[in-house]
């Protein structure tokens, strides 16, 4: 993280030093965040709004090709101030250090990064973001494909880094912030409550079993 230049050893007394825990993330890597339940008290949260699935799904008429562009590490694509980085300082084993990025955690990061986005992309017809997640749609692939391209060019000028392993190109049906969405509309995604399934399959086998 320090070589990436998310974060940088602290030299200088900080007001705030916040604990560090670490997350592992579905990759099986491990996530360095700051746990600053005691920073987050004082912070004054923009509450920058963001679409439901229903108003994004009321706002795509007829829509038949879709596409979801990644954020690759969002929160990290966001430079802080160095006022802020003080803020952001936590404790090691190996010294202090502070971030450089926004960090996971900060109750305003979601706002920050929403707000961020939405001006990003925001005058680009049939494009939708909610945080790091970009959805673009379009009636015919011609007008998708256009869409598409926009939104790549936007990116590029504003040195947006995108994850091309979590992207879906131009599919008639996609995974979308825990719903799938295609011509027929929308649907929970089934890999999100398969695991509730599972268990509603072992209950019901083991209260067979004790009868």
């Amino acid at each position: 993280m320090e070589r990436l230049g998310v974060i940088e050893r602290a030299h200088e007394p900080t007001d705030w030093v916040n604990s560090m825990v670490t997350v592992i993330k579905k990759n099986g890597q491990l996530r360095i965040c700051i746990d600053p339940r005691d920073l987050n008290k004082a912070i004054k949260r923009e509450y920058y709004p963001m679409r439901t699935i229903e108003e994004i799904a009321a706002r795509m008429p007829n829509a038949k090709y879709f596409s979801v562009l990644d954020a690759s590490s969002g929160f990290w694509q966001v430079q802080l101030d160095h006022e802020s980085s003080k803020l952001c300082t936590f404790n090691t084993p190996f010294g202090r250090y502070m971030f450089k990025r926004l960090p996971f955690g900060i109750s305003s990061a979601q706002d920050v990064f929403q707000s961020i986005m939405s001006e990003i992309f925001e005058d680009i017809e049939g494009v939708e973001v909610v945080v790091d997640d970009i959805l673009v749609w379009g009636t015919k692939v011609e007008e998708h494909d256009s869409r598409l391209e926009q939104v790549l060019q936007r990116a590029q000028s504003r040195n947006l880094k995108l994850n091309k392993d979590k992207s879906q190109i131009r599919l008639k049906e996609i995974s979308y912030i825990g719903h799938t969405l295609s011509e027929q509309g929308i649907n929970p995604d089934p890999q999100k409550y398969k695991p509730l399934l599972t268990w509603r399959h072992l209950l019901i086998e083991r209260n067979s079993n004790a009868s």
